[in-house]
């Protein structure tokens, strides 16, 4: 009798268990740590955007890294459980990688799980060895040449192995090649994930004649397929492997929307408002008009009349000066726009507005609704 496929959110599935880095991930607790964009293979597939690729940069969930604080702080506004480290590779920046795996687990203990995810498949034992001391749990290997002497090794630590690769359209012979021989090396799973497009390797992939899913989607048509191909293959053919597919509507819909539920819960301010339907925060921002940007002595102004002649208490507003605006609660600026526009007019040139958006970093902008 054959193993069963377990369905999972947005068309994902799984045979066997789940590796605990997916299952923290899908609850939106993994944080992302892009430890440098270099990396020593050239894969035409690599989704990475032109700020990152080949450079030498550090991104904790696209906060750009500075020091180790950015970091922690990183971790602590969206609850995280764990961390998952990518790049570029890791290890091509080896002494930092494992530096940052001895930090999180020093600020926050054994129970913060941490996995890797490489390229280099001829690891040396002293190399596995620092990962681990360090604290690695779990090793993720994307194959690039038939040298599996570090995955064997990888195995004989301890640690939780496996493999993970997109899926080519088509491919469903190399991947069932890989399965088998990840099962007899003893790796504990492989994640077959969906190839996607992005704006660096769209072109590449057009050449080979592969096309999006559809044009709401960043999924290459017949990635999918090849994927239940295998995971149905898998059933019948393997007997320990967990199998686990991975789809791209699975990585924006579930993963990355948890993830900003948890940033938002952590970092909503008493002025901001939650969106009902998604993980959104709403405000009401005064600004300059198109092309016009406030400098701080008139933002200082505006608070100043906004506290004084309005009553708008000091923790119901906030100057930010990276974007050069006044934000404010937007149930108060609702009801005052009305006397601030008359109070303005031929003083200062400003917008007026409610805003929703996503509580990332950047703090992306969806929506503004002038008043």
């Amino acid at each position: 009798m054959g193993r069963r496929i377990k369905k999972g959110q947005a068309g994902s599935s799984c045979i066997g268990e789940l590796p605990l880095g997916c299952r923290l991930c899908g609850r939106g607790s993994k944080m992302v740590l892009f430890v440098t964009g270099l990396c020593d293979s050239s894969c035409y597939y690599c989704p990475l955007s032109l700020e990152k690729t080949g450079k030498d940069v550090t991104f904790a969930d696209e906060v750009p890294v500075t020091n180790d604080e950015d970091v922690l702080h990183e971790v602590e506004v969206i609850g995280a459980e764990g961390s998952g480290f990518s790049g570029g590779d890791p290890l091509c920046q080896l002494d930092r990688t494992v530096h940052y795996i001895s930090l999180l687990k020093s600020a926050r203990g054994n129970d913060f799980h941490i996995h890797l995810y490489t390229s280099r498949t001829d690891l040396s034992a002293r190399v596995l060895r620092r990962l681990k001391e360090a604290g690695l749990d779990e090793i993720r290997f994307h194959p690039q040449t038939q040298d599996w002497t570090g995955i064997a090794r990888a195995v004989r630590t301890g640690m939780q192995v496996g493999l993970e690769v997109p899926v080519i359209p088509g491919s469903s012979q190399q991947l069932k090649a890989l399965a088998e021989r990840a099962e007899r090396t003893g790796a504990r799973f492989l994640n077959l994930n969906e190839l996607e497009a992005s704006e660096t390797n769209f072109q590449r992939l057009a050449v080979l004649g592969m096309r999006l899913t559809s044009m709401a989607e960043s999924s290459i048509m017949g990635s999918e397929d090849t994927a239940l191909e295998v995971m149905a293959w898998a059933t019948e053919n393997l007997g320990q492997l967990s199998v686990h597919y991975c789809t791209a509507s699975f990585k924006d819909g579930v993963q990355l929307r948890n993830r900003l539920y948890r940033r938002l819960k952590h970092t909503r301010r008493p002025f901001e408002e939650k969106d009902d339907t998604d993980p959104l925060l709403i405000l009401g921002v005064i600004r300059g008009p198109h092309g016009h940007r406030l400098d701080v002595p008139t933002l200082e102004s505006i608070r100043q009349t906004l506290k004084s002649e309005f009553d708008v208490p000091p923790r119901l507003m906030n100057l930010d000066q990276s974007r050069m605006r006044i934000e404010i609660a937007p149930w108060i600026l609702q009801e005052i726009a009305h006397g601030l526009g008359r109070k303005f007019r031929g003083t200062y040139k400003v917008e007026m507005g409610i805003a929703r958006e996503y509580p990332s970093w950047d703090r992306l902008q969806t929506l503004f609704e002038p008043l």
